[in-house]
């Protein structure tokens, strides 16, 4: 009898719990991670008269940052995407589970 009396408020923790996390999840779905910028490479100028061949261009090794950076960037974008969806996603699931609880709570008052 007296557990049949106090369901109610155990109704009211869920409900409360359920809220927060919705809360929660619907702020992470705002969050996103910013785009990668390349540092400036700063190149080394050998003295003259000090004749170096590494071989390897200044274009070359921009180039590769920049690919490097291009390709990151995407990752991210794809991730960001993602996980604003998933996180959407799951404070949508806590808002219903929130409204359930709601309604138990009132039909057991």
């Amino acid at each position: 009898m007296g557990l049949q009396t106090n369901i109610w408020i155990i109704w009211l923790i869920f409900a409360v719990i359920f809220g927060l996390l919705a809360y929660h999840h619907w702020r992470l779905s705002k969050k996103i991670f910013p785009q990668f910028q390349p540092p400036e490479i700063p190149y080394w100028e050998p003295t003259e008269g000090i004749p170096i061949n590494t071989g390897i261009l200044d274009r070359d090794i921009k180039k590769a940052f920049n690919d490097f950076g291009d390709g990151f960037n995407s990752y991210i974008k794809e991730y960001n995407e993602s996980s604003r969806i998933q996180n959407k996603s799951q404070a949508i699931g806590y808002l219903a589970a929130l409204g359930i609880a709601i309604c138990s709570l009132f039909i057991t008052i």
